[in-house]
């Protein structure tokens, strides 16, 4: 395997610790969305990780809810399920694939 180096000294970026389930989530979020205070709980007892990548899509899909008119959503990314107050750009709850049910109070669904 080939490998480039980077500098003269060949140090790459320095491998990053794991993080808690969310914590990745939260970040990618921070600037676009907002967790609510029952979210984040579904994120950590969950065990949800999402990342920027997803959180990216999350985001944009939000804003294609918005454009539509939209007021509360459900986003389906990579087999979860985000449920998100638009208005706000708040994740209201979040579900894991293997716990989807039925969803009420939306006006809208976005597949990401």
């Amino acid at each position: 395997m080939i490998r480039k180096l980077a500098g003269p000294e060949g140090s790459g970026p320095a491998p990053q610790a794991p993080q808690a389930p969310g914590v990745g989530f939260q970040t990618a979020l921070r600037e676009a969305l907002r967790l609510s205070n029952h979210a984040q709980q579904r994120v950590h007892s969950r065990g949800v990780s999402v990342s920027p990548e997803q959180a990216q899509r999350l985001t944009a899909a939000v804003e294609a809810a918005r454009q539509k008119g939209c007021r509360n959503a459900v986003v389906l990314v990579d087999g979860h399920a985000f449920v998100v107050s638009v208005p706000a750009s708040t994740v209201v709850t979040v579900m894991p694939a293997d716990r989807l049910r039925v969803f009420t109070n939306i006006d809208g669904a976005v597949i990401a």
